[in-house]
């Protein structure tokens, strides 16, 4: 069954995202106060409402608590409604909200009151985001030619523990493993965002088993990399 997205606050970030999870033919839901953003929208989504997110009632009435995945993307201007519209989220049961940060700050707050993810317009394109809400363990992907694609994702937590002949990667998946990054032994924790410290294994054995914090690397088409970046 396919994943049903929300998306509330219309501006431009939130309408990027709607745009390009429209694009992909995902079931989305456009939210915005404002009646003009809504209906400017509304020929590209499935469901278009104008209604205030910071009452639990409403949010309730337009069955929110029923998504796979929430997005706010309120704005700047407006981020107590942006705390209190997470917080909501998280009283009625949103299996996974993704929440729009301008500061480090409102970031922290976001995840005190119910953020699973937080995102960061000032660093990262629509698009990009987009990208990261449908599959969060894909961390990047490069075109190398029409249609292929090399990408760096999260081992799924399915493939712990197993290795690559157990997984049969390529017949079932259409991908390669060129290599994966695993981290260094007895490395410090590294800075407050940052990553941590990591050695590239390039002749990765089939028979060599994978570990939590692995991120393969891997070629194939566009489509069979982010459909293996949506394995759990």
């Amino acid at each position: 069954m396919a994943k049903q997205y929300a998306v509330i606050g219309l501006g431009k970030l939130g309408k990027e995202v709607v745009e390009w999870l429209s694009r992909k033919g995902h079931q989305v839901m456009a939210i915005d106060k404002r009646r003009d953003r809504v209906e400017e929208i509304s020929v590209n989504v499935d469901n278009s409402l104008s209604f205030d997110t910071t009452s639990e009632t409403a949010l309730l009435d337009a069955r929110i608590d029923g998504m796979d995945v929430v997005v706010c993307a309120i704005g700047d201007d407006h981020i107590q409604d942006s705390i209190m519209t997470t917080a909501l989220l998280k009283k009625i049961g949103v299996k996974k909200i993704i929440a729009r940060a301008s500061t480090d700050l409102h970031a922290n707050i976001l995840k005190v009151v119910g953020a699973h993810d937080v995102i960061n317009p000032e660093k990262e394109m629509g698009d990009k985001i987009a990208q990261k809400i449908v599959a969060p363990g894909l961390f990047e992907i490069f075109p190398i030619a029409e249609g292929a694609a090399i990408a760096e994702l999260e081992v799924p937590k399915s493939f712990v523990g197993k290795n690559i002949i157990e997984l049969r990667i390529r017949s079932r998946y259409g991908v390669n493993v060129i290599g994966v990054r695993r981290l260094a032994p007895e490395s410090e924790p590294p800075p407050e965002g940052e990553e941590p410290e990591r050695k590239f294994i390039i002749n990765f054995k089939p028979e060599d088993t994978l570990q939590p914090g692995d991120i393969l690397v891997i070629a194939g088409t566009e489509e069979t990399v982010k459909k293996i970046a949506e394995i759990e």
